[in-house]
C-alpha cells in the first residue's frame, strides 16, 4: 500500500463522496475511482458499498481507516525527523489527559507554535494506557499520562503539578451540606468516576470498607460526559478540581477526605532520536516548569 493511496482513502472516508473527495485533492474523480478499485482488489476486500448519492463505508473500511491513520501519522513523523533534524521545524505530536493542572505546559507549547512558523502541534486526548501504547509504537512523540504508574519503559518527567480529585454534583444534593465528602458519605448516590483500573483501585484503597457499598453506575475514558451526566441526571462524579466546563452556580463540589491526587508526568520512548523540535520543547519544560 502507498502512502499516497492511502491518503486518497482517507479522504474519500471523510466526504463518503468520490467527486467531492477528488475536487479536494485535486484529481480526476475516474483517477481517484481506479486508485480506490485497485486498492480494493490489493486488499481482496470491499471498502465501501456505491450508491448514486454516497458511499457507505464497509467494517473492512473502519478498520482500515485507523491503521491507515496511524501508518500515515508514523510516516511523517519520520519524513520530519530526518529532513529537519537541525532546525525548530515539524510536527510535535503529544498525547494528553485532560487536567487544567497541563495550563503551563499548553502555553509551552502554544509558545513554540506561535513564535516558530514552520512548527505544527497536535495534541491527542486519551488516557494513560492509549498514550503508553502510541508512545511505545512510535505515534506520538510525548505524552502526558496522569497516576502513580510504572514508567520504567519510558523516559519520564515528573511535573510538579498535582491533580486533586473532588466530588462535583448539584447543590441540591444533601451532599452539599458537608464541608468534605467520606466514602461513607457518598453510600446510596450514583457515581460515575474514571474506567482506568489504576484510578479504581485508587478509590478501593480510599474507600476501604465502604467501597463494595458504593454504586459506580458510570465510567468514562474523559470527563466531560460524565460531568455532563451528573449535571443533567443530579448525580455524582469524582473527577479533577475545576476540570468541569459547566459553569453553574449551582453546579459544586467539595474536596474528598481523605484528599486523593494524581501526579502528571511527560513521558517519551527510550533510546530514540530526539528532533531539533521535541528537544527544544524538554528544554522549555525543564527551564519553565521544574
Amino acid at each position: 500500500m502507498e502512502i499516497r493511496v492511502l491518503r486518497y482513502f482517507l479522504k474519500v472516508c471523510e466526504e463518503k463522496n468520490f467527486s467531492r473527495a477528488a475536487e479536494k485533492l485535486l484529481i480526476s474523480q475516474p483517477a481517484l475511482s481506479k486508485q480506490i478499485k485497485d486498492l480494493e482488489n490489493e486488499l481482496g476486500v470491499t471498502l465501501f458499498i456505491r450508491s448514486h448519492n454516497q458511499l457507505k463505508m464497509t467494517p473492512e473500511a473502519y478498520f482500515l481507516r485507523q491503521r491507515a491513520q496511524d501508518i500515515i501519522n508514523l510516516n511523517d513523523i519520520t519524513e520530519q525527523t530526518l529532513k529537519k533534524e537541525k532546525v525548530i521545524s515539524g510536527i510535535l505530536r503529544i498525547g494528553a489527559g485532560e487536567s487544567p493542572e497541563l495550563a503551563n505546559l499548553m502555553k509551552i507549547l502554544g509558545t513554540l507554535g506561535k513564535n516558530n512558523q514552520d512548527v505544527q502541534i497536535v495534541l491527542e486526548d486519551g488516557n494513560a494506557d492509549q498514550i503508553e501504547a502510541k508512545i511505545e509504537n512510535g505515534l506520538l512523540d510525548f505524552g502526558i499520562v496522569m497516576g502513580n504508574r510504572n514508567l520504567d519503559n519510558f523516559n519520564n518527567i515528573v511535573l510538579p503539578q498535582k491533580n486533586e480529585f473532588v466530588a462535583y454534583f448539584n447543590k441540591k444534593l444533601k451532599l452539599s451540606e458537608k464541608d468534605v465528602i467520606t466514602a461513607k458519605d457518598l453510600i446510596g448516590y450514583p457515581l460515575a468516576i474514571s474506567n482506568q483500573s489504576l484510578v479504581n483501585n485508587k478509590f478501593k484503597i480510599w474507600a476501604q470498607d465502604n467501597f463494595d457499598k458504593l454504586h459506580f453506575y458510570a465510567l468514562s475514558n474523559l470527563a466531560y460526559n460524565s460531568v455532563l451526566m451528573a449535571y443533567k441526571a443530579d448525580t455524582v462524579t469524582i473527577i479533577y478540581k475545576d476540570l468541569p466546563a459547566i459553569k453553574d452556580e449551582d453546579f459544586i463540589y467539595r474536596p474528598l477526605s481523605p484528599q486523593i491526587s494524581d501526579l502528571n508526568t511527560i513521558i517519551w520512548k527510550k533510546n530514540t532520536q530526539l528532533s531539533a523540535l521535541a528537544n527544544k520543547f524538554l528544554t522549555e519544560v525543564k527551564r519553565q516548569l521544574l
